[in-house]
């Protein structure tokens, strides 16, 4: 399939929102860093038991060890495999999210893969074995993939279903990532693969400026602001002036403020707190000292019949849930203990992948 014929056949991106087929997920191993999967697995295990009562689970493992592991968890903690596939792809981490196949649907209901080249967030990691995975999907399922000439991550890309699309300049507009392309290329790209037509752009942080706040993605969309309606964005916040995070929070709010959608109609702006003073992690190599993290509630999946949050064990996890519930109706909101999992880089959007429903898949 060619550029021509995606754009034919009226491919695009759905909301989060809209129908799953399923949810993929990496499952954690050592691969990378000793004690990963010791560390992540029990979030994993939570996930699946959530999501597999209503959707498919797809879970990728490395090798027949570590499928034979997983199938032996999920029988320990009485987690029915009716719902759930294995599928042994090596990989470097657990980063679905980023790394994984995003899907479009035509307008008639066929189901594609773009497989973004991805270089681990500007080659800050080992990323062969991740980069091949989509390609891998596509293969096994016979569903067919597209290759789009342009390093993008799944974390830095949120849209409204309805032809917006929201994203940082500093995690895709950028030397790391594209270098040589000009916004307008970019741009260009994403409207042919994932259907959509308008761009809201907000600043983002790049560098050593973004791993001061516990960030290595340049400062990926999915952890500062999503769409939970066509027009409707949650966005980080806080009143501390004195919070490190707060000129970064403002400098968004008022680009939002600013951006509309492809109506030209303006966002409705739900403000989302972050955790209070901060989510820490302790410093590997120096013991006494701790570091920022990027924890926030913006990195929710959403699923069929569920919206799983994280959550921190800190005052403000109850409320944010509920300001979450209110922009989802008949949805449960479930609070995700994700502390081990920030204090390796991320959260629960981005370690899940959704496959939208298809009618042909």
């Amino acid at each position: 399939m060619n550029e021509d014929e995606v754009s034919s056949e009226g491919f695009h991106m759905p909301a989060e929102w809209e129908n799953h087929e399923g949810t993929w997920l990496q499952w954690p191993h050592d691969g990378m860093f000793r004690g990963y999967q010791m560390k992540l697995e029990s979030i994993w295990l939570t996930m699946v038991d959530i999501l597999h009562k209503y959707e498919r689970v797809h879970i990728i493992v490395s090798d027949e060890r570590h499928r034979d592991h997983v199938v032996h968890q999920l029988k320990y903690f009485n987690i029915g495999l009716e719902t759930i596939n294995l599928y042994i792809i090596p990989t470097n981490g657990e980063w679905a999210r980023d790394n994984g196949p995003i899907f479009i649907v035509s307008k008639d209901g066929d189901l594609a893969i773009t497989n973004w080249m991805f270089n681990g967030w500007g080659n800050r990691f080992e990323y062969r074995l991740d980069n091949q995975v989509p390609a891998i999907i596509g293969d096994m399922l016979s569903i067919p993939v597209l290759n789009p000439l342009l390093t993008l991550e799944g974390g830095a890309v949120e849209v409204n279903g309805n032809g917006t699309f929201m994203a940082t300049r500093t995690s895709i507009i950028n030397p790391n990532r594209n270098p040589g392309k000009s916004q307008e290329e970019i741009e260009a790209i994403i409207k042919t693969y994932l259907g959509v037509k308008h761009f809201i752009w907000l600043s983002g942080m790049a560098g050593q400026e973004c791993e001061k706040l516990g960030g290595v993605t340049d400062t990926h969309i999915d952890g500062v602001a999503r769409f939970t309606g066509v027009s409707t964005v949650l966005y980080n916040w806080t009143d501390d002036k004195l919070d490190p995070r707060y000129s970064l929070l403002l400098k968004h709010y008022r680009e939002l403020q600013e951006a509309t959608t492809e109506s030209g109609k303006p966002l409705t702006l739900v403000p989302l707190p972050i955790p209070k003073d901060g989510v820490y992690r302790i410093n590997p190599a120096y013991w006494r000292t701790t570091t920022l993290t990027i924890a926030s509630y913006c990195n929710f999946l959403v699923a069929n019949g569920f919206v799983l949050v994280p959550v921190y064990g800190n005052v403000n996890d109850d409320l944010a849930k509920g300001i979450i519930a209110e922009q989802f109706p008949g949805r449960e909101v479930v609070g995700i203990e994700a502390v081990s999992l920030v204090e390796n880089g991320g959260m629960i959007h981005c370690v899940t992948q959704q496959q939208p429903f298809s009618t042909r898949s």
